[in-house]
């Protein structure tokens, strides 16, 4: 993965040195930035297609930096790096519009495959799509629209199968209201609101999203949602013999 621009901010020299240098061997152009401010000024001026950002920074806490960039760069997906590792950090790290959390301290490779799911998710989730995806009993079908749950089809209107696809390719991980948002909406939308809600609990009825099959559809009160998939759910499957092409 490479041609993407990523912008650290971090007041920790070594550490910034260490991570341009593994950052940049893996084909990211890397830029800088010693404060929050400094950042804040050129990301006015210069696009960037991801945001790592340490908690604490000498001007600004790394939650206000996510806070703007949510509010005026949406486009813009963000890992917070922080030595926190309290529960509650990672919900406040989320509830800012971060898109993933990092501890310190960062084992690169783990940074590293953050770096892609983020970007990927932000990039091509919805338009680069498999011609089929199984999990569990589901398997889904972006060309029809079609879910099929132990062989039987479920023709889904576009935006909830697309909501779908965004579960069912990141199974087990937290999905942020800001992200299905902006990915699906393209734009941030409310705390309050209940759009993302409402689309939420009619996949989970449609598709008969059920703990006893393995899969469920949980959700992290007032920060995002979680397609979670047991072990044997993970596991490969194949198409279902007697579902129609």
């Amino acid at each position: 993965m490479s041609n993407y621009n990523i912008a650290v901010v971090e007041d920790d020299t070594i550490f910034v040195a260490e991570l341009k240098e593994f950052l940049s061997g893996l084909g990211y152009t890397v830029k800088s930035y010693n404060s929050a401010q400094t950042f804040l000024t050129a990301v006015r001026q210069k696009e960037c297609d991801l945001l790592i950002v340490d908690w604490s920074i000498p001007d600004l806490s790394g939650i206000e930096v996510i806070e703007y960039i949510r509010k005026f760069h949406p486009d813009v997906p963000s890992i917070m790096l922080t030595a926190r590792n309290d529960r509650r950090d990672i919900i406040r790290a989320l509830e800012a519009g971060a898109d993933d959390f990092v501890s310190k301290p960062v084992d690169p490779e783990v940074l590293s495959l953050r770096i892609k799911s983020v970007l990927r998710r932000y990039n091509g989730d919805v338009h680069s799509r498999p011609e089929s995806l199984v999990l569990g009993p589901y398997l889904l079908r972006p060309s029809t629209s079609t879910v099929y749950f132990n062989n039987e089809a479920i023709i889904l209107p576009k935006r909830e199968f697309d909501m779908a696809m965004l579960f069912f390719t990141n199974p087990n991980r937290l999905l942020s209201r800001q992200y299905l948002a902006a990915t699906l909406w393209g734009k941030v939308v409310d705390y309050q609101s209940r759009t993302i809600d409402t689309h939420v609990a009619r996949l989970r009825k449609n598709l008969k999203l059920d703990p006893a099959f393995g899969i469920s559809l949980n959700a992290l009160y007032g920060f995002g949602y979680t397609l979670q998939a047991d072990a044997h759910s993970m596991k490969a499957a194949k198409e279902p013999l007697a579902m129609s092409a």
